[in-house]
């Protein structure tokens, strides 16, 4: 029977294992992620195989995506997104390992052999065993085993003569490594950093998310900015055609056709320089998701129109309580303060390891009946049982580690203090970038506002004869600048509040993927 159960765990397919590993993991991440998250969320580690690099590596044809679109491409493709799912799966992974040392572990063998000497002796031997074992959380060690063995001499034809043998040992600690804490402190921090993983996994998505809105805005806004410098090519080209005309008809002077010139040749190397930034940040966007750098990818510039229609205004929400929400809700800092916890318990576990050991174990043997081998004798056990002390002279490497862990408790009590500290500065940051992007928005509207009709001034003045050439270059100028920076004004206030969310904690991410409510509704304020 034994045999049969070795040829069948011998012929199990690696799949087997495969989804096996996954049941446990998957498994172990739901319930760890309703800890961390207060939800269960859905989770697999392949990475998808119809994916639009895929797709595009396949057909290169121009693809066009919205911020939507653009956020699930990132979460499909990404290589840094798929990289922070592996490094979970593989943190929950470790954990099924540290359980196992505290199952019932089975375990079995056999083997088959033929040895004789000359034409004289030929014997053959036939031996399997079977074990288990387990690890109790009060440190002790059951080791129960079975063994059988076959002879049958093969030149005198004679039946196999078998026998039998049946051990237990135990082995328990009754000082150093005799408390459950100190067993299971291996257990206990890997069931830990399980929901530290998912922590991490979800804020590395949020901040994720946030590079990913960033970066198409980022792009965006220069195509919008791109179209903006190529109409003042174009109304700087006719400006010179006019100028020109007037200049041959000798109506202005050689001044003015030279300044309108020089800046229609200034407004087209702004369109170059206007371009390769362009088409900089869409391959630096491009890497981002994961996608061929040479792919044909074109964004919604509207989405700019989104961030107008939401408006530039005040986010109503006191310093104290933003740090307050920030402090209680950031994943990353919950962490660090737990670490503290866990250092506090390593320096549980290294004054343990000072003390002397004394270890009980006794054992269990019953043999075979003389002549039936496969029946134990009962009549015939053998025991013993004894105890093996270690006095505490020499703890040379245990004293280093004790110390070493008072070091490493005050390491995360001033983590814990600096990340405190990290937050609260984060979130001034963010507050303080709000307020400025307000103000800069309001008084670039305005400078539009200025710019444009200083424009329409300009055109009608010069074409009376009443203003240089100079005069009326300089207010497209001047249009041109105050359009980009309110461009990039209404940009830096989306970003600036998206940051501050992100350091709230408060982007709601969809249960996978990367995509949230662009809303961003503030959280409920601590009280």
């Amino acid at each position: 029977m034994l045999l049969a159960g070795s040829l069948l765990a011998a012929c199990w397919a690696p799949a087997y294992y495969h989804e096996w590993a996954d049941e446990q993991v998957y498994g172990i991440l739901e319930q760890k992620t309703e800890r961390a998250l207060g939800e269960r969320r859905p989770f697999h580690v392949e990475r998808a195989v119809d994916t639009l690099r895929a797709r595009l590596v396949a057909d290169p044809a121009p693809v066009k995506l919205s911020l939507a679109d653009a956020l699930d491409v990132a979460a499909e493709n990404s290589r840094e997104f798929q990289r922070q799912k592996e490094s979970l799966y593989l943190t929950a992974l470790s954990l099924t390992a540290a359980r196992r040392d505290f199952e019932v572990v089975f375990g079995g063998g056999g083997t088959a052999e033929i040895a004789g000497e000359a034409d004289t002796t030929a014997d053959a031997t036939l031996s399997d065993d079977l074990s288990s074992s387990v690890n109790t959380p009060s440190g002790g060690r059951i080791v129960a085993s079975f063994v059988n063995t076959f002879m049958r001499s093969v030149i005198n034809g004679e039946g196999f003569d078998g026998s039998s043998i049946l051990n237990l040992t135990l082995t328990q600690p009754l000082l150093r490594r005799s408390c459950q804490r100190i067993v299971q402190e291996p257990l206990i921090q890997s069931e830990r950093d399980v929901v530290y993983a998912v922590r991490s996994f979800e804020r590395f998505r949020t901040s994720f998310a946030v590079q990913v809105v960033t970066a198409y805005w980022d792009v965006a806004a220069q195509m919008i900015n791109l179209r903006a410098v190529e109409a003042n090519v174009l109304s700087l080209s006719t400006s010179r055609e006019r100028i020109e005309e007037l200049f041959n008809a000798g109506r202005t002077t050689v001044i003015d056709f030279g300044r309108a010139q020089q800046s229609e040749y200034s407004a087209n190397a702004q369109k170059v320089q206007a371009t390769n930034r362009l088409q900089t940040a869409l391959d630096r966007f491009k890497l981002t998701l994961g996608l061929p750098v040479t792919a044909q990818v074109e964004l919604d510039p509207t989405e700019l129109d989104r961030l107008g229609e939401q408006g530039v205004t005040a986010i109503e929400i006191a310093e104290t309580d933003a740090i307050g929400l920030a402090l209680a809700r950031r994943y990353d800092h919950r962490t660090v303060v737990d670490n503290v916890e866990d250092a506090g318990r390593k320096i549980y576990v290294a004054e343990d390891a000072l003390r002397s050991s004394l270890d009980f174990s006794a054992a269990l043997d019953v043999p075979p009946e003389p002549g039936r081998g496969v029946n134990f004798d009962w009549s015939r056990v053998g025991w013993s049982a004894g105890f093996d002390l270690g006095l505490a002279l020499n703890r040379f490497g245990e004293r280093n580690t004790y110390r070493s862990t008072l070091i490493t408790f005050d390491v995360a009590i001033r983590n814990r203090e600096q990340s405190a500290d990290q937050i609260a500065a984060d979130v001034r940051s963010s507050l303080r970038d709000i307020r400025t992007a307000i103000d800069s928005y309001g008084i670039q509207k305005l400078a539009v506002e200025l710019a444009g009709q200083r424009v329409e001034a300009t055109t009608d003045l010069y074409d009376a004869g009443r203003i240089q050439a100079f005069d009326k270059l300089d207010a497209q100028n001047a249009l041109l600048n105050a359009q980009l920076d309110l461009t990039d004004a209404t940009v830096s206030f989306a970003v600036a509040r998206l940051r501050l969310m992100s350091d709230l904690q408060a982007i709601a991410l969809e249960p996978s993927g990367l995509r949230f409510d662009s809303s961003l509704p503030l959280p409920e304020r601590t009280e």
